[in-house]
């Protein structure tokens, strides 16, 4: 077992919602002992495109810069690579389990895996690898349990007027901030 937890996020180019959230939870792990590495990809990405400008703005208003970012296509390595797949739609999940269908057990919508984890994996208090991929397969084993309705998409903001961009960004965050939280542990 590698001494990283390495999660994927996942969108449509790549210069938006997955890059985005990327960036929002590599700061939120920044105090974190625990080593996650966070990348992003897409499912129709083309190699090299920028962020898009009002995503830009969005990650600068929150003090984060996004301008290095370069937008790259999913791919099998990085499926492979990756401990845990989280994606903005139901699409995008296919995509990855397409690619690689023994990641069916890593993959998630991020709504999916936040509203999975439910509070239920707060017993344990280590930071430590092992916890985050016990989490993964917790939630894993979870997926086909009933459930109350809940939306498992966020909404492509791209084209729309930059106050979108912004609730997407907070929709994400509050979802990475409770994934992150559960993959950790209390605190």
């Amino acid at each position: 077992m590698r001494e990283d937890f390495r999660i994927l996020i996942v969108c449509t180019a790549n210069i938006v919602r997955s890059p985005m959230a990327e960036m929002i939870a590599k700061a939120m792990l920044r105090s974190s002992s625990c080593p996650i590495l966070v990348t992003s990809a897409g499912t129709r990405a083309r190699a090299g495109h920028p962020m898009a400008p009002h995503a830009l703005t969005t990650l600068r208003d929150l003090g984060l810069d996004g301008s290095a970012h370069h937008a790259r296509p999913l791919d099998n390595a990085l499926v492979s690579d990756a401990d845990l797949i989280l994606t903005m739609e139901t699409e995008h999940r296919g995509s990855a389990v397409t690619m690689e269908p023994a990641a069916m057990h890593k993959t998630f919508t991020l709504l999916e895996f936040a509203h999975l984890t439910g509070g239920r994996n707060r017993r344990h208090k280590s930071d430590t690898v092992g916890r985050a991929h016990a989490v993964v397969r917790a939630v894993a084993g979870r997926r086909g349990a009933p459930a109350r309705r809940h939306p498992v998409e966020i909404a492509d903001p791209y084209g729309g007027p930059p106050e979108e961009y912004h609730r997407c960004a907070r929709e994400m965050g509050a979802s990475l901030s409770h994934v992150l939280g559960e993959l950790l542990g209390p605190r």
